[in-house]
């Protein structure tokens, strides 16, 4: 959405509200969005169970603290329509936006039972907090490369978060990241996007922005060198080795092993040389995390230790689909130990891990 005006009209100070492409918490009264629903009703646009859904996202909104542009985000609706849902004054029919409503609140029970696993400081992640530090305190270019599903992105944003402040900004490169669109997403990270703005002025705000004793995480940068071209890849490259130039700000770099033999031996390599020669960290995460942390992340569900077989089929989902997959396996079987009312046992776990093994490998029929 483009920016708009900060100032709030006359009508909208009344309401208590804001405009749907504001980036606040939404305030509109919980009594407004009662009476507009008892309208509703009367007016026989949507029954009680429509107006029990609406209500359900403006509480669920409210509670998580979501503007409408966040609400939008987590919904995949339209903040505009989402608005229009929570101040009753929906224009269009109500079935088919009631029914998205629907899938999303199923989705969200659903998710709501199984545990949420806080940050675990695994050795990985102590390892990716040093860089961090190091490469935000020296002013030194660091690169963090590990395989997929390792915990790299986790302990990245676990450190954003604890560090942030303004201090730390960091960016998720996507699928065929052009230099403009990384530019773009680097402008909303530093807080000095403006839509009608050219990329050139963007990199100016950016370059201004960043300072000496900021951080600057850009995450998956793989994805620059694989599902580019390779004069896209090369001008990302040299993009955030001026960002670095320019203000010296920490940088670290993240990716997977693509990244690795990309920048230090591929067709980038000369541009890395010139970052290499401004001092450098590196960091190369196990593609599997060790028993230490494997005991620790068993902790935060109240189970023991694993041992024996439990163990060797655990190293055996670690070494092919790796951390997150482990810790998803977890969530699953304690959901489904809660719903019946007991504790989690690792029998609950090698139920479920064998039971999706058996999906991936169905049985031919004779």
């Amino acid at each position: 959405m483009k920016e708009q005006t900060k100032e709030m009209t006359a009508a909208e100070m009344a309401r208590g509200d804001v405009t749907p492409t504001e980036n606040q918490g939404i305030n509109y009264p919980a009594n407004k969005v009662q009476e507009g629903l008892k309208r509703l009703q009367a007016e026989s646009k949507i029954d009680a169970a429509g107006a029990d859904l609406i209500f359900w996202l403006y509480s669920y909104i409210r509670e998580n603290g979501f503007s409408y542009n966040g609400a939008a985000e987590k919904t995949g609706m339209s903040g505009t329509v989402i608005y229009h849902l929570i101040h009753c004054d929906y224009a269009a029919k109500y079935d088919s936006v009631l029914d998205k409503v629907a899938k999303f609140k199923k989705i969200e029970e659903e998710r709501a039972k199984s545990k949420t696993l806080h940050f675990v400081e695994t050795s990985a992640a102590k390892d990716v907090f040093n860089v961090c530090k190091a490469a935000l305190y020296d002013g030194m270019p660091a690169f963090i490369y590990g395989a997929s599903q390792t915990g790299k992105t986790t302990a990245l944003l676990e450190f954003q978060r604890t560090h942030n402040h303004g201090t730390t900004k960091y960016i998720r490169m996507g699928v065929r990241w052009s230099k403009r669109r990384v530019v773009r997403e680097l402008a909303r990270a530093c807080k000095c996007f403006c839509e009608t703005a050219h990329s050139v002025d963007l990199e100016e705000r950016i370059y201004n922005t960043l300072t000496d004793r900021m951080l600057l995480i850009v995450d998956e940068f793989h994805l620059a060198l694989e599902t580019t071209t390779e004069l896209a890849a090369k001008e990302v490259v040299e993009f955030f080795r001026e960002v670095y130039d320019r203000t010296h700000c920490g940088l670290v770099i993240c990716g997977t092993k693509v990244a690795e033999t990309g920048l230090e031996s591929g067709k980038n390599h000369l541009l890395f040389d010139q970052m290499r020669r401004r001092g450098l960290v590196k960091l190369v995460l196990p593609d599997v995390p060790r028993k230490a942390d494997v005991n620790k992340i068993a902790k935060e569900f109240d189970l023991d230790a694993p041992t024996g077989e439990t163990y060797a089929g655990i190293q055996q989902i670690l070494e092919r689909f790796g951390l997150g997959m482990f810790v998803k396996y977890l969530q699953k079987s304690y959901a489904l130990a809660k719903a019946e009312k007991r504790d989690l046992t690792w029998e609950d776990f090698a139920g479920v891990a064998n039971g999706y093994a058996e999906l991936s490998h169905p049985k031919k029929e004779h």
